[in-house]
């Protein structure tokens, strides 16, 4: 197949090219008038400044070939949410359904359902590499420097027993922000749909950024800077945790492969069609948690890994006796 190049093709990509350098310009400059930010700054600036982010501007890659984020895969996702939400609903103790862009828009005493669909990995993250805190500066290029942990040492005391990797990401953004809505939930749900770890491995594995735009992917955040967004999977334990200090608990934890045959399938044996062939990446998790109502087995939680660290955090799926009509969290 052969790409005819038209005066208006050669169009499209200067304005491309114009935009891109204009935004990551702005980024340069937000760092050098610093001297030098954290790399958790430096992704702010990608994703949410006001003049260049990514979230707030747009996607800049107008030439892009095909969508990231495929319109059927989408559609699944949203039929899969649907079910889930309608059964928390069905026991009329939630009426409330909010999709989570701003936790702000939650207001304190919520009753109801908060949808978290891929939004703690639309935050700003640290990475630590050699024990060391990545920042950033700008020298006619991106260059990392290597600073002191400061704040980061205490968020990772709880983590010690399993660092193992070299370099990793610390989502401190993502804990203030699960904490904030959980403060916020009175009675109800918080469904969370991710990609992540919890501790048990997250701090074990190589860490992989993902930059992406709807037409492109990267690796690299600095040749991404003014191009793409830029995310790092989370750390589901201290969601999780953060959740629990505002007495928020865990009603399960599961692979988005269980979500959805929980949700829209049938069994294991005879997936549908319509998302057999999906990507469904090891780190595409579904978590619930739970406030002020009794316990139900929720469809979306009917089945569950029951292997390694599934088990831990699905114990109140094993023993919790959900016919007794107490309320629990």
């Amino acid at each position: 197949m052969s790409l005819e190049t038209t005066d208006y093709n050669l169009s499209l990509i200067d304005k491309f090219m114009e935009e891109f350098e204009r935004r990551r310009s702005i980024i340069a400059s937000f760092i050098r008038n610093r001297g030098r930010v954290s790399f958790r700054d430096f992704v702010w600036a990608n994703l949410y400044h006001p003049d260049a982010g990514y979230y707030v501007k747009g996607d800049v890659e107008i030439m892009s070939s095909e969508p990231y984020d495929d319109f059927e895969v989408g559609k699944i996702r949203h039929a899969a949410i649907k079910c889930a939400v309608e059964d928390m609903f069905e026991s009329g103790e939630v009426i409330t359904l909010n999709y989570l862009g701003d936790e702000k828009k939650i207001r304190k005493g919520f009753e109801g359902v908060v949808v978290a669909d891929e939004y703690f990995t639309s935050l700003p993250f640290h990475i630590v590499k050699n024990r060391k805190k990545v920042c950033v500066e700008y020298d006619g290029d991106f260059k990392e420097v290597l600073d002191e942990l400061d704040d980061l040492e205490e968020f990772l005391d709880y983590a010690q027993p399993y660092i193992k990797a070299n370099s990793f990401a610390v989502c401190t953004d993502a804990v203030k922000k699960a904490e904030e809505i959980a403060s916020k939930i009175e009675e109800g749900y918080m469904l969370v749909i991710d990609y992540g770890l919890p501790v048990e491995e997250y701090y074990t594995r190589k860490l992989r950024l993902a930059c992406f735009s709807r037409g492109s992917f990267s690796h690299n955040p600095y040749t991404s800077a003014g191009k793409r967004a830029i995310s790092a999977p989370v750390d589901f334990t201290a969601i999780i945790e953060a959740a629990e200090r505002e007495e928020m608990v865990v009603t399960g934890f599961t692979s988005y492969r269980y979500f959805l045959l929980n949700t829209i399938g049938k069994d294991e044996s005879e997936e549908p069609s319509s998302f057999k062939s999906i990507a469904m990446p090891v780190t595409l998790k579904v978590l619930v948690m739970q406030k002020g109502i009794r316990w139900r087995k929720l469809k979306c939680l009917q089945s569950v890994p029951t292997f390694g660290y599934w088990i831990k955090y699905n114990k109140n799926l094993d023993f919790r006796d959900f016919s007794d009509g107490l309320s629990y969290g």
